[in-house]
């Protein structure tokens, strides 16, 4: 299952090729923790840029 997490504050977007077991870990960017969001978005982000 793809994985993706987007940053709020500057629209960074990653795809997480390997997940993160741990539940204390977070993928930061600019200070914050990046939020999940589904492939279709992530799709929708790409085709805006």
């Amino acid at each position: 299952m793809e994985q993706y997490v987007v940053c709020e504050k500057c629209g960074a977007l990653v795809k997480v090729i390997i997940p993160c077991t741990c539940a204390n870990c977070g993928i930061k960017c600019c200070g914050e923790t990046m939020k999940e969001i589904s492939a279709e978005e992530a799709q929708k982000l790409v085709e805006k840029k």
